[in-house]
């Protein structure tokens, strides 16, 4: 039985540099990167909805002519490095000062335990301190949208300059699975999201 979704919006939306950077459009002049992390699911249920959100984030990127690095969405092996070493390795490859965005997205479930929020993954789960290290010398715009649950205080822990933090809880004490995921990458790609009919949605359009 699913728990009933949280629907509230996050506490904090950093949108200052959302209309001039951070867009999904076929007319983007430079290519941004999207990293797409799908967290552990769980159950059957979640793993579908997950993949589906993954795929419609890949259509967006494609739209956008966007560099894809999808993380999570292959069959594990014993060989493989943990989900959380790979996404670790790839943040650090990333240019740190283009100009081009770096969008990162979490979708998944997540927990606190009053001190630290996680993100669930497959191993070990990447903790909202943990991206914050691996992020802190990145000054490219970043947009970074945790869909899971406890995610609140993400935004605190990776907030900065030239940052868009959105999140699917207000606070870490929010543990009931949300859809807000779901709504996002569903928006993302829907021209009727398209507010100001330039034809092309932005984060702050997707969001509201």
């Amino acid at each position: 039985m699913v728990p009933a979704p949280l629907e509230r919006p996050p506490l904090i939306l950093k949108l200052a540099i959302i209309l001039s950077v951070l867009l999904v459009s076929t007319r983007v002049l430079a290519a941004p990167t999207l990293i797409v992390v799908i967290g552990a699911p769980g159950e059957e249920e979640y793993d579908r909805q997950f993949k589906k959100w993954s795929q419609q984030w890949s259509e967006a990127a494609k739209k956008a002519r966007a560099t894809l690095h999808p993380i999570g969405t292959k069959d594990k092996k014993s060989s493989d490095k943990p989900d959380k070493d790979q996404l670790k390795e790839l943040i650090g490859a990333q240019p740190k000062n283009a100009a081009e965005p770096l969008w990162l997205v979490l979708i998944g479930h997540g927990t606190y335990d009053g001190k630290s929020a996680k993100f669930n993954l497959r191993g070990p789960d990447l903790s909202a301190s943990a991206l914050a290290e691996w992020l802190k010398n990145h000054e490219r715009p970043l947009a970074i949208i945790n869909c899971a649950s406890s995610s609140g205080p993400f935004v605190a822990a990776l907030s900065g300059p030239n940052r868009t933090i959105a999140t699917a809880t207000r606070s870490g004490f929010e543990q009931n699975y949300t859809r807000r995921g779901g709504h996002l990458a569903a928006a993302i790609t829907d021209p009727t999201a398209d507010l100001d009919k330039d034809q092309q949605v932005s984060l702050l359009e997707a969001f509201l």
